[in-house]
């Protein structure tokens, strides 16, 4: 060999060195940020407020599988309701997990255990004042010692009364202003000092892209109404806390009925017909997971949140 072909020769082996020193430092580089973000996430609280409702649940199984430390609202955190036997299964789950007893259990290093958060019910019923100061009262007695705020509220009720404008009787109108608008206005007036302290952010649930209530025959104008309101209030609000550091957020869900969005999740008819208590909570959730994923996270993370984030409509098997 030559000497002008052994010179060629290291530097083309160089030049391989470095772009493998190159492709391991990002590598490395991805890792570390991979790991900050998820203890940032893990310092993170959040209060989702009804996870009686099938959108709400899911949001709050979504949180929970990001690594956040989740505050559950539930009508009744000590009942057997659909949604408390989910958020049951998945204690035992993580249970079974963290036991170094049980040979198939996760190994505590590994990216899908680690990324588990915390799920903490509470009682809370966003219509009523007293619910929601007995709410404020358990979340700042549960967050750590030296904590005194939360990342985030995401309200998650709702009411929706199917029923042709002309014959619906206006309690009905009142019911879901009360459920849609109402509420979470009380709510975010409720937590802002928590989430001041924090810089953090509201998060509502406004009207889907093609509205129910726009379609002849479905019977949802005032539904319609009630979210579109909604989408009113963040606006306005999000203008009043801007000097707080506390930014407000919409969620648009897909085209789904909202019927199914806000009503009660239900569990597997396999689950009911065996009688057998399942050690997995398993159900139909309304909006695919990375739906909810591709929006919730980015409202919750980016440090200049956009006003609104559409969620991609697609059904599927939420398993967990």
């Amino acid at each position: 060999m030559d000497a002008e072909t052994g010179a060629i020769l290291a530097l083309q082996i160089l030049a391989l060195c470095s772009i493998v020193a190159a492709l391991l430092a990002y590598l490395m580089r991805q890792s570390r940020n991979a790991t900050d973000e998820y203890e940032t996430r893990n310092k993170r609280h959040v209060l989702v407020t009804s996870c009686d409702t099938s959108v709400g649940l899911q949001i709050a199984l979504a949180l929970y599988e990001a690594g956040y430390k989740v505050f559950a609202g539930l009508l009744d955190s000590s009942g057997i309701s659909p949604s408390m036997k989910i958020l049951r299964a998945i204690e035992q789950q993580k249970e079974r997990q963290e036991d170094p007893t049980d040979a198939n259990h996760g190994n505590p290093q590994d990216p899908e255990v680690r990324a588990h958060g915390q799920i903490v019910p509470l009682e809370l019923d966003s219509t009523r004042e007293d619910s929601l100061r007995a709410c404020l009262d358990a979340v700042r007695a549960k967050l750590p010692a030296g904590e005194d705020g939360l990342w985030a509220v995401v309200h998650t009720g709702g009411l929706a009364l199917p029923g042709v404008i002309e014959r619906q009787p206006s309690s009905a109108w009142e019911s879901m202003l009360r459920h849609n608008l109402v509420a979470p206005l009380r709510t975010a007036r409720m937590f802002i000092p928590l989430l001041r302290v924090k810089r953090g952010r509201i998060i509502l649930l406004g009207d889907s892209t093609t509205s129910y209530g726009t379609k002849a025959g479905t019977g949802l104008v005032a539904y319609s109404a009630s979210r579109k309101a909604v989408e009113g209030a963040a606006e306005a609000l999000k203008s009043e806390l801007q000097s707080s550091g506390v930014d407000v957020v919409l969620l648009k869900p897909p085209p789904v009925n909202p019927l199914i969005l806000y009503s009660s999740p239900v569990l597997k008819t396999s689950d009911v017909e065996s009688g057998i208590v399942s050690s997995e909570g398993t159900w139909t959730a309304p909006i695919s997971a990375d739906a909810i994923q591709n929006s919730l996270i980015p409202a919750l993370t980016s440090p200049c949140p956009r006003v609104a984030y559409e969620m991609v409509a697609k059904t599927r098997l939420f398993c967990k």
